[in-house]
């Protein structure tokens, strides 16, 4: 999109707590970066309050980097100046005290403007962003965020030339089209289409087909519309230029708002104004009676009664005065570092939950959930009340997401409820641990910290009406061995405490008060399944070979030292897939390369002489490292990830192939291999880079050590397709089951609403294996499979038949792996 006007206007924001005015300025600059905003929050020392000698200087700063309108005359008010927004009255004292101070030619270029802060502020900025003058801007905060009449209330005109100009008003014009930018009409789109409608004369809306639609010059309610990429849109417009309206903001929508990197054809069509209703969906057919379906998270079969987990709100002490916001304040950051100390010490114990306590720590860290709780803060209001409010906004935000941030709505309320529980609320669910202990817990949704309370309180299992196989629950649940199946339903919810079920973990299902001969049944092959695991475990060590004495490797996947010597334990021959981008996960930056050296070094270390192949940075899909304030859409699953984002940051790859290269000396056997590798000139690429790196290494005598094979991991179907030229540029193949599956069934793994499609053991994925697996074996390359399909027993027996090498996993399928192929290879 062409360069906008230059910004003439600049904004200084006041509020009595600083986190509060900071974080509405990073939400105004984010729609108009080009506007020169300050941020003024709290006492000189840090308290709840304001500063006089802080809002003179931020006043003054902006004055000297807007210039005034030459032609603007009278005070230029109508040109150049600062508009100031606050919060409170006493703010708006100092400001007028302010004021005062100025000399008579800076004071006639700033305003005081009475607005909400919030609202007026991300108006302020958008309206001066587009050239406009003082005047223009401190009326457009003033204006912002003006409810729309309701449905059948008619717009009063302000003046007789008004209502004369809606006689002469055309007929209402609409159209739709697709949002094309990859996150839809979030902010600065917004912001964008605001600008445009501004210069019509017309009354434009934007909203969902069959909706009233929203105001296109209100940033604000746009966004709170979620409109994302691919979602239809209906644009509405009357008044004189209606037409030119909708023409302008469909270009606009067909230019993606200037955030796209190449062009594709956008879809707009003229639509009469009233539609007939879509037809309702057809309805879910309800499963057989007695059995429930869902989807397993945590392999396992058991057989117990039902235990409701029934939670409540938490009782919150009431409102009402007095309390005072600075002891409020001091007391919620103290439950907040309790919380967060916690979760430290969590973090740096290893084990399955350590990873998810270092997320939880990033999310506790978020500057918006503590702000939001201290612009709640007053009088009246105690640190309770203010907390829970924030964590239920953020809560409900996230709820409205894709399925993947939606999983951590549940991780938000879980922190939430930890920070209560430390400021002395009760925050416990109705079940205790002594009404659970070898019973099937039956929820609506349960938190990472429930799966760990009722693991020690000795469960037998979980089902879950809602959830994912990829929540951070499920993932906990897995590394305790607590057999897990979400997406059951409200269905779930309806049978009685006490009800003998049997859940199966391994298929997604729950039989609910089967005959007794079937309870038998199961409980025999529980029995036969544990026994199988045990023996399974003790034998893990030794090594499996097939009938014609070549050795089958199975190996583990792991992303730091708890796993390697989880791996260890559970008999792995070595390390399959060593995931680089799980060291850094909770971090706000990337590490540098002596931190990363030594990192990666302490997990080798642990390995001793085993063979480990480290995968360089896998980012975006499903994983949106904070450091790099990856775009999920545009980093998505079929976007700019793994290596596709290394070769675009050059420096961040080198950095960690000399880091991978330095940790590797004195070490076992490391392989390396790049993530999401399409075309053969990809492999190449990286190949060379490699060498690169290790003559650079050698060049200064730095002591490191070079990979004993380069190879890729084989993610997409294209690749698997042209395997015999990948290999011709690599030493091995890695199968990333996990996304293979999700790509030949175009069904995002994350996503639960097509979960019944993400199958890895369709016959697709298969067909597409045995040309892949038969490219690698002609050109005499290693092939390994990676992934639930190689960690699932019957699949492992078929990869290991077809050719396959070598099998990685999750170390807990280690056991039953070996034992299945030791049994059925000969």
């Amino acid at each position: 999109m062409p360069e906008g006007p230059v910004a003439q206007v600049g904004l200084v924001l006041i509020a009595h707590v600083a986190a509060l005015a900071e974080g509405v300025r990073t939400l105004a600059a984010q729609m108009a970066p080009e506007v020169d905003i300050r941020a003024v929050g709290g006492t000189d020392d840090g308290g709840v309050g304001t500063s006089f000698d802080a809002m003179l200087a931020a006043v003054t700063s902006v004055l000297a980097d807007v210039a005034p309108d030459e032609g603007a005359g009278e005070g230029a008010r109508g040109g150049a100046g600062v508009a100031v927004l606050y919060d409170l009255g006493s703010a708006q004292l100092t400001a007028e005290l302010v004021l005062e101070t100025l000399d008579p030619g800076q004071s006639d270029r700033v305003l005081l403007v009475d607005a909400p802060l919030v609202e007026g502020a991300v108006a302020a900025a958008t309206t001066a962003a587009g050239g406009a003058g003082l005047a223009e801007v401190a009326a457009a905060a003033r204006a912002a965020y003006v409810p729309t009449p309701a449905a059948g209330e008619a717009e009063t005109p302000e003046t007789p030339e008004a209502a004369e100009a809606e006689k002469r008003v055309e007929a209402e014009v609409r159209a739709r089209t697709t949002l094309r930018n990859p996150a839809g009409l979030h902010a600065r789109p917004a912001a964008a289409l605001a600008h445009l409608v501004r210069e019509y004369d017309a009354r434009v809306t934007v909203g969902r087909p069959g909706d009233p639609g929203v105001a296109a010059a209100g940033v604000l309610g746009v966004v709170a519309q979620g409109l994302r990429v691919g979602t239809e849109i209906e644009v509405a417009a009357s008044g004189s230029d209606s037409r030119a309206a909708v023409d302008a903001v469909l270009a606009l929508a067909d230019a993606g708002f200037g955030e796209l990197d190449e062009e594709t054809p956008a879809v707009a069509s003229p639509v009469p104004p009233e539609q007939p209703a879509a037809a309702e969906p057809a309805a879910t057919p309800r499963p057989e009676p007695g059995t429930l379906r869902g989807v397993g998270a945590s392999a396992g079969l058991v057989v117990a009664p039902v235990r409701h987990l029934r939670r409540t709100e938490p009782r919150l002490p009431s409102t009402g005065g007095p309390h005072d916001p600075a002891a409020e304040r001091r007391r919620l950051v103290a439950a907040v570092d309790q919380v967060n100390a916690e979760l430290g010490n969590r973090a740096a114990g290893g084990g399955s939950g350590a990873d998810i306590a270092g997320a939880h720590q990033a999310m506790l860290a978020d500057p918006a959930l503590l702000a939001g709780a201290e612009a709640r803060l007053d009088q009246v209001t105690p640190a309770e009340v203010a907390w829970w409010g924030s964590v239920l906004e953020a809560r409900d935000l996230l709820a409205g997401g894709a399925a993947l941030v939606a999983e951590r709505a549940v991780d938000v309320e879980d922190l939430g409820r930890a920070v209560l529980g430390a400021l002395g609320v009760d925050v416990r669910p109705s079940v205790r641990p002594e009404d659970v202990a070898r019973a099937v817990v039956v929820a609506e949704e349960v938190f990472p910290s429930d799966v760990a309370a009722l693991g020690e309180a000795g469960v037998a299992g979980l089902a879950v009406a809602r959830g994912g196989r990829t929540s951070h629950a499920a993932i906990l649940a897995r590394g305790l061995e607590l057999p897990m199946v979400v997406r059951l339903g409200p269905a779930v919810l309806d049978v009685p405490d006490g009800t003998p079920v049997v859940l199966d973990a391994r298929t997604g299902q729950v039989r609910v008060d089967p005959p007794e001969a079937e309870l038998t049944a199961a409980r025999r092959a529980a029995r036969d399944l544990a026994t199988g695991r045990e023996r399974a475990r003790a034998a893990a060590a030794g090594p499996v070979v097939r009938p014609d004495g070549t050795p089958v490797t199975v190996s583990a996947n792991v992303g730091g030292r708890a796993e390697a010597r989880a791996a260890l334990a559970a008999g792995a021959d070595a390390v399959g897939l060593l995931r680089t981008e799980l060291l850094y996960v909770d971090r706000p930056r990337l590490p540098g390369e002596d931190e990363q050296a030594a990192e990666l070094g302490a997990v080798l270390a642990e390995l001793g002489d085993r063979r480990a192949v480290v995968r360089t940075l896998d980012v975006g899909g499903d994983k949106l490292l904070p450091a790099l304030d990856l775009d999920p859409w545009r980093h998505g699953p079929l976007g700019v990830r793994g290596v596709r984002y290394a070769f675009g940051h050059p420096d961040l790859l080198r950095t960690q192939l000399r880091a991978v290269l330095r940790a590797a000396y004195g070490r076992g056997e490391v392989w390396l291999m790049a993530p999401m590798v399409t075309v053969a000139a990809e492999a190449r690429r990286f190949r060379l880079l490699v060498e690169e790196v290790a003559g650079e290494l050698a060049a200064a005598g730095t002591a490191f050590a070079r990979p004993a094979k380069v190879g890729v991991m084989v993610e997409v179907p294209a690749a698997a397709l042209v395997a015999d030229e990948i290999c011709a540029e690599v030493d091995f193949v890695s199968v990333g089951s996990n996304d293979l599956t999700q790509y030949v069934m175009a069904a995002d793994r994350t996503n639960d609403a097509v979960g019944d499609l993400y199958q890895p053991g369709h016959e697709a994925v298969w067909r597409l294996l045995a040309t892949l697996v038969d490219a690698a074996r002609s050109a005499g390359r290693h092939v390994a499979v990676c992934g639930e399909l190689a960690g699932e027993p019957d699949a492992a027996v078929r990869l290991v038949r077809m050719g396959v090498d070598e099998l990685s996993m999750a170390p807990s399928g280690i056991p039953d792996v070996k034992a299945a192929l030791r049994s059925r290879l000969g």
